[in-house]
């Protein structure tokens, strides 16, 4: 999916940023098992990049922070933070979530079974501060304010069924890369 946004938005490259400790859930591995698992997922595609610093900061991770850095670093660049759509019915609950639409744009992908209505985007975006943006190029050359919607080729696979085949002893090849994989066998992850 991130290889597909990046040619969407016509951009070189696209930064990955696993956070330190999920506030809305649990985490089933170590930020570091998180954070060399995608490293080993990425690690041959130039286009896509490992953004560690909700690791480095080693406090639960709150997406504001991470925001406020990355505009004080783009300046007067448009900023975009994607999510999926199950991220999204939850943003409201998120620390400081009416301030994100000061310092970002919004792109969110409907994931396998979390469709979302029209409605129910332009209710909460709008609550928050986005406007919807006509086409990417707009949101492009806005700085932050507007979100959009758009479709990547989803694969129906979570990592919680990631998790549960490893807990099951099921294979999981063909689900995530072999280097991962092979991380997962070689640090014992999900068995317990």
């Amino acid at each position: 999916m991130a290889t597909e946004l990046r040619d969407q938005l016509g951009v070189d490259v696209v930064h990955l940023m696993p956070c330190f400790d999920a506030v809305h859930k649990n985490q089933a591995a170590s930020s570091i098992d998180r954070l060399n698992m995608l490293n080993l997922a990425i690690c041959d595609d130039a286009g896509l990049l490992l953004d560690d610093r909700e690791i480095k900061r080693n406090a639960p991770s709150y997406t504001i922070d991470s925001l406020r850095e990355l505009r004080e670093q783009v300046k007067d660049e448009s900023l975009v933070i994607v999510m999926g759509s199950d991220s999204l019915r939850g943003l409201k609950s998120w620390k400081e979530a009416e301030s994100f639409s000061k310092l970002t744009n919004l792109i969110f992908i409907n994931r396998p079974g979390v469709a979302l209505d029209n409605s129910f985007e332009s209710s909460v975006l709008s609550q928050l501060g986005f406007s919807r943006a006509g086409t990417l190029d707009e949101m492009k050359n806005s700085l932050n304010g507007l979100w959009i919607q758009l479709n990547l080729t989803a694969l129906d696979v979570s990592s919680t069924e990631i998790r549960e085949a490893v807990y099951e002893g099921n294979s999981i090849r063909y689900l995530v890369k072999d280097a991962v994989r092979q991380y997962i066998c070689d640090n014992a992850l999900y068995r317990n």
